[in-house]
């Protein structure tokens, strides 16, 4: 009898060191899965980093790579559209585009990008003259060179101001029009939008009123305009903000825009560059994330929460490129992300209820 417990003891005994031995064996396997798991995540991670912040001259080693307008235009990967659908804001000509049209389906509810330029040489004398004279690089180191402009922290909340002459600013050499690092935060990017000096320039924005065929046709002569004149470097921008409606036009170079509707409000850093919010929104398979908001939207017939216009709750993206202008509503939120040199004319319009 005793003889048997002893060897039920053994067999106990066995099945216990076996049972660690099997719990070590799998503590081991999970261990380096989730080690592999790890690099991975730091190797994918670093690798969306590394993609996120690439950007190349166009024409680098192959002679000059100064666009028309003395701008040089930049290969960004990770943030181009690989076709036209994947631009998710409405597009048209601006012939296709009427006035009537525009009021009754965009004004209110949502965003539009209007091209207004075909062909190079169909452009209009006035455009031609501010886009490729006034506009260029040369022309502004040597007519407005020596003015003093005032830069913005490319930040959402605290917009730091910084003063520099505007040939400072555009030179090639210098350090503004660089292509941002991943190391960069916003509050440290300088950055040309707005707070211009509209006496010192001249006849500069005159200039821009009668050329501007997004203007003419669209913003009635009895609305009050403030127009902002912008210059910004590849992968520089200006995160999530909203403000009230108006164009944007691109005279030079290509912009990224992200938007939705006023009351979805996307999850966003505002101090995070332009360029590592779009990283993460691409990672993440182009959805955002939205924070709660006491005026929620209603769901349609696909059960997804839209605003009183139908709009989704999601954000629309698209690449606004040279001669086209994008329209944002009142109020919607957006953020921006330069892939050029990028040089642009802003004109908030107060629309007559």
């Amino acid at each position: 009898m005793d003889d048997d417990d002893d060897d039920d003891d053994d067999k106990h005994a066995k099945r216990e060191r076996e049972e660690t031995r099997r719990g070590k064996r799998r503590g081991r396997a999970l261990s380096s899965v989730l080690t592999v798991f790890l690099i991975l995540l730091v190797w994918r991670l670093e690798h969306q980093e590394r993609d996120a912040f690439f950007v190349q001259e166009e024409g680098e080693g192959e002679g000059s790579n100064v666009r028309d307008g003395g701008w040089k235009r930049y290969s960004t990967p990770a943030h181009e559209e690989k076709s036209r659908e994947e631009c998710t804001v409405d597009r048209f000509w601006i012939d296709a585009l009427s006035l009537e049209r525009f009021n009754r389906e965009y004004r209110d509810q949502k965003p539009v990008v209007v091209k207004f330029i075909e062909n190079e040489e169909d452009a209009a004398a006035e455009w031609k003259h501010f886009q490729k004279v006034l506009s260029s690089k040369e022309n502004l180191q040597k007519s407005h060179g020596e003015k003093v402009i005032v830069l913005s922290s490319a930040n959402t909340f605290s917009y730091d101001k910084k003063e520099v002459k505007l040939k400072h600013y555009i030179d090639s050499r210098g350090k503004y029009l660089k292509p941002i690092k991943s190391n960069q935060k916003a509050d440290k990017i300088w950055y040309w939008f707005g707070d211009n000096d509209h006496e010192a320039f001249g006849d500069f924005f005159p200039a821009f009123k009668r050329a501007s065929l997004i203007g003419k046709k669209y913003v009635p002569e009895s609305a009050s305009v403030a127009y902002s004149y912008g210059i910004g470097g590849p992968l520089s921008g200006v995160p999530y903000h909203i403000h009230g409606p108006g164009w944007s036009e691109s005279i030079y170079g290509r912009k990224k825009w992200f938007l939705s509707p006023p009351i979805f409000e996307p999850v966003f850093n505002g101090n995070e560059t332009a360029a590592r919010a779009a990283m993460r929104f691409k990672a993440n398979g182009n959805k955002a994330k939205f924070k709660k908001n006491i005026k929620m939207g209603k769901k349609n017939d696909n059960s997804v929460e839209v605003d009183k216009y139908g709009n989704e709750k999601k954000v629309l993206t698209c690449i606004v490129n040279e001669n086209e202008g994008i329209y944002f509503p009142d109020k919607w939120w957006h953020s921006t992300l330069n892939l050029d040199e990028s040089v642009f004319m802003s004109s908030f319009v107060n629309y007559a209820k």
